[in-house]
C-alpha cells in the first residue's frame, strides 16, 4: 500500500475516534427514535388519545384506556419532518434504581433536575431515567444515543467536559394539551 494511502486512512480513523458519533436508538416496542416514523407509531398502535404541539414538535400521546400495555402513559415526541425524535414512557408498576442498573448498567452520569429530582443518563445507550421524590422511576426517555469523545452536550444544550455535569432537562409530563392538535384523517 502507498505511504499516503496509509497515512490517509490513519488520518481517517484518528477523526473517525475522536468525533462524537450517533449510536443506534435504544427501540420501545419496535419504534426506533431517529428512524421511525409517526406512521410506524400510528399503525402500530392505532390513533393517539392526544396530539399535542409541545415548542417545534408534535407529541403523540397514549394514555387512560388507549395506555400501552405496561405503561400509564406514553408519548412519542416527533420531529418537524415526522420523524420520532425521543419516545417517554410512564410505567404503571414502580420500578427502584436496582432495577435500572440490572438493565442499563451503572448510569454514565447522575443528576438532579430544578426540582431535585433525581435523574440518571446514560448518552451512549440513549436512555435517560426520572426518579420521582420517594426515589421510585417516574419516567422513562428514549432518544438517539450518542457516543461522546472527550466532551458531551448536556441536556441544556451546552457543550461540557466529559464528566462535568449540568442539571437536567425537567422531568417529562403527561402530555397535557399546550396546544391540541386534532388527529389527520387517514
Amino acid at each position: 500500500m502507498a505511504p499516503m494511502r496509509i497515512a490517509a486512512l490513519i488520518v481517517a480513523l484518528i477523526v473517525a475516534l475522536l468525533l462524537p458519533a450517533v449510536v443506534p436508538a435504544k427501540a420501545w416496542q419496535g419504534i426506533e427514535p431517529g428512524k421511525s416514523t409517526s406512521d410506524e407509531v400510528t399503525t402500530k398502535f392505532n390513533e393517539p388519545t392526544s396530539r399535542v404541539k409541545r415548542g417545534n414538535r408534535l407529541v403523540l400521546a397514549y394514555k387512560g384506556e388507549q395506555a400501552l400495555p405496561g405503561t400509564r402513559e406514553a408519548q412519542f415526541h416527533l420531529r418537524a419532518d415526522g420523524v420520532v425524535d425521543e419516545i417517554t414512557v410512564f410505567l404503571t408498576s414502580p420500578l427502584d434504581g436496582e432495577s435500572i442498573e440490572g438493565t442499563y448498567g451503572k448510569p454514565t452520569s447522575k443528576t438532579f433536575t430544578d426540582t431535585f429530582q433525581k435523574v440518571w443518563q446514560y448518552p451512549v445507550k440513549g436512555v435517560t431515567v426520572y426518579f420521582d421524590r420517594e426515589g421510585a422511576v417516574q419516567a422513562i426517555s428514549f432518544s438517539a444515543g450518542t457516543a461522546a469523545k472527550g466532551a458531551e452536550k448536556a441536556p441544556d444544550g451546552k457543550a461540557r467536559p466529559a464528566g462535568e455535569k449540568a442539571a437536567a432537562k425537567p422531568p417529562p409530563e403527561s402530555a397535557a394539551p399546550d396546544e391540541v392538535v386534532e388527529p389527520q384523517a387517514r
